[in-house]
């Protein structure tokens, strides 16, 4: 879901990784479930892509409805 935000916003790894104050590395490992985010860090990346944090969890529910 991550990656799908950060992929609309227009962003490369590379961006969101500065964005985010880490390397592209982690960013990678976090789109792809690697390791956990915490909802904190979760929070942070959101403001950072500048997205409603409501939007991104209804978003990420109706993707994930079976």
């Amino acid at each position: 879901m991550l990656k799908h935000q950060r992929t609309k916003c227009g962003l490369t790894l590379e961006e969101l990784a500065k964005k985010l104050g880490t390397d592209r590395h982690y960013v990678w490992k976090l789109e792809n479930g690697k390791i956990n985010m915490s909802l904190n860090y979760l929070d942070m990346a959101l403001k950072k892509l500048n997205i409603n944090p409501e939007n991104f969890f209804l978003e990420f529910i109706s993707n994930n409805k079976q």
